[in-house]
């Protein structure tokens, strides 16, 4: 249950990289934006070892399609960390850079929704229950903090 809950977290963390990217018009900036956030992505959630762990439960007659995509999800976020680290620079963001960014999120997050597919589907409705209602208490607490202030 925990693996789903993680690989969920970074189905929303692409999204919201993906909003970094499509907003951003300088490399510098997102790289310095992004270059963290992506690497705490794969620190903190650690991708292929939640797939490796969930891959045991599914029955063998799914386990080549299903690990497929989630290795294919993992490699996309891993493409999307080396392209920051490696080849933006300095100056304007090109519609290019952008695209590839943005596909490589858009692939994680997809390749991770048809690894889903072969879970539980109650589980998986848990897991995302959980990060509902984390972000429900997380903006809560912000907006008394906000209020305090």
């Amino acid at each position: 249950r925990e693996s789903l809950y993680l690989m969920s977290r970074v189905q929303e963390a692409t999204v919201q990289q993906e909003r970094f990217v499509r907003k951003a018009t300088n490399q510098q900036d997102l790289k310095n934006k992004m270059k963290l956030t992506l690497r705490l992505i794969e620190k903190s959630y650690r991708l292929v070892d939640q797939i490796t762990y969930c891959s045991t439960f599914l029955p063998s007659e799914n386990l080549v399609e299903a690990t497929a995509a989630g290795n294919e999800a993992a490699e996309e976020l891993q493409s999307a960390i080396d392209y920051v680290r490696d080849e933006l620079t300095v100056g304007p963001l090109t519609a290019k850079q952008k695209d590839f960014l943005a596909s490589a999120l858009i692939n994680t997050r997809e390749g991770i929704f048809v690894f889903l597919d072969f879970m539980p589907q109650g589980k998986v409705e848990e897991a995302r229950r959980r990060i509902e209602e984390e972000n429900v208490a997380n903006i809560d607490e912000f907006d008394e903090e906000i209020d305090k202030n």
